[in-house]
């Protein structure tokens, strides 16, 4: 159990988080091994869809393509589409995703060691396989926050009211009234150990239609090893930083409308 002793709230924005790995490909890995792959997860994950790579595409299709090298992402969802495994030959992602507004946030401490049972069950497969213990080279944390308009903001001329980094320009003339504002930003840890990166952009969530503002915030960095002491070890940090960076990044306003312990 991870002690609280970070900033906390009763009803906090965040309506997905996501710990994640990413490592040198994996020599051997093929579409076959999803399939298989899908029987050590049905029980916990009895969906599953396929899905574009994230990152760059290289497979180029020839009469010679080994098409069991296919570029996919696989993706293993529980029944109600809140607990979510991504898995590609080159990354590993859990989320938790909020099924509606009224649903109860759930803390790291409770996704910690969910990541860390999945994240074993891959690597015996990889075992049981003959396959290569994955190289990591990244630990990410990624929270998405949603800021509903009519109650965290009601116009754009008042973003400095939710991000009091912003300032924007005089409400007057030309920019009497700004109709969007999206902006990203990354900052370098204290101690060097990898980033950390705001991303602010509007949108319409499918839910409901709400209009919203969308603050992701992700930890990036490299563990000391593979592992898995340095990798918890790395994702606890990147965790701190996140909630510590999400308190300080919005305003007083904000934050005690979300309930601020």
């Amino acid at each position: 159990m991870v002690e609280r002793t970070l900033p906390d709230y009763d009803n906090p924005p965040a309506v997905e988080t996501a710990l994640g790995l990413r490592f040198s490909p994996i020599e051997g890995w093929n579409v076959f091994h999803y399939g298989a792959l899908l029987q050590k997860f049905k029980n916990k994950y009895p969906k599953h869809e396929l899905r574009p790579p994230i990152g760059e595409i290289t497979f180029q299709f020839s009469p010679e393509s080994d098409f069991s090298n296919l570029p996919v992402r696989c993706w293993f969802l529980n029944e109600d589409n809140t607990q979510l495994v991504q898995i590609q030959n080159n990354c590993f992602i859990r989320n938790w995703r909020r099924a509606d507004e009224t649903a109860s946030y759930l803390h790291y401490d409770v996704v910690r060691p969910l990541f860390q049972d999945d994240w074993s069950t891959f690597q015996r497969f990889l075992e049981e396989e003959g396959l290569p213990k994955p190289s990591i080279w990244q630990c990410e944390v990624t929270y998405v926050n949603h800021f509903v308009r009519g109650r965290e903001w009601h116009d754009f001329r008042d973003l400095h009211e939710l991000y009091p980094a912003w300032a924007g320009l005089p409400a007057v003339g030309l920019f009497a009234r700004p109709e969007m504002v999206s902006f990203s930003l990354s900052y370098s840890l204290p101690d060097g150990s990898g980033m950390l990166q705001f991303a602010s952009q509007p949108g319409v969530r499918k839910a409901d239609g709400a209009e919203i503002i969308q603050l992701t915030i992700t930890a990036l960095g490299k563990p000391l090893s593979s592992q898995e002491s340095d990798i918890f070890a790395w994702l606890d940090k990147g965790r701190s930083a996140v909630v510590t960076g999400f308190r300080q990044f919005t305003s007083e306003q904000v934050n005690r409308l979300w309930g601020l312990k």
